[in-house]
């Protein structure tokens, strides 16, 4: 005759799947957050490279992109519009060409908030929160330019923060929380930045 299980048999058995299961979960959640970390810091190099290519085509940056230059505004759909009339990004464009749309009718944002605009459709507004922090507009990328043709763009404005930075174009993102920190504490934690700590001078 064959023996069942005992209770406390199946009790051990069902404990070692909830463990299982439970560190797959907790594996599954880390590579998630990761490749959306990976997804953000590509967005905010491509952007990077794109206003580079921009000016070393045009010779000059566009009143729209000097307008917001270094602004909490950052790349919104005004300041973010000559990268893709110019072909720069692919970026969605209304039929006319004279604003953003889709996706993008915000400027361009981070991977967060583009799920959300995916989740809301078209009641998604720049208020909208997302749900690891901040709103829709938090989650736009910065910029800053170097203007005088130096190198050096000089005092950019990093939440409170202000750095020298050897480039032609920067792009920053506050990261999965929305929360812009000081560039000191942000390195730290979830900003990305498209320059390396080897590029910065005179933080203060």
């Amino acid at each position: 005759m064959k023996k069942g299980f005992t209770l406390i048999e199946m009790l051990i058995v069902i404990g070692i799947i909830a463990v299982l299961a439970a560190a797959s979960m907790s594996g599954y959640s880390r590579v998630v957050a990761n490749a959306e970390k990976v997804k953000c810091q590509e967005l905010v190099a491509n952007t990077a490279t794109a206003l580079t290519a921009l000016f070393q085509k045009e010779g000059v940056w566009p009143k729209k992109l000097i307008a917001k230059h270094n602004t909490d505004v950052g790349l919104d759909q005004i300041a973010a519009l000559p990268l893709a009339t110019g072909g720069y990004m692919s970026l969605t464009v209304n039929s006319e060409g004279t604003e953003l749309s889709g996706y993008d009718k915000y400027g361009i944002i981070s991977p967060w908030a583009v799920d959300v605009m995916k989740a809301k459709g078209s009641t998604a507004t720049e208020s909208t929160r997302v749900p690891a922090g901040g709103t829709i507009a938090d989650h736009r990328l910065r910029y800053a330019l170097d203007l005088d043709g130096d190198g050096i763009i000089e005092s950019v404005n990093i939440g409170g923060e202000t750095i020298d930075i050897r480039a032609t174009a920067v792009v920053w993102s506050a990261g999965k929380d929305g929360k812009l920190e000081t560039y000191s504490r942000g390195q730290k934690k979830d900003d990305v930045y498209s320059w390396t700590v080897g590029q910065t001078k005179n933080v203060r």
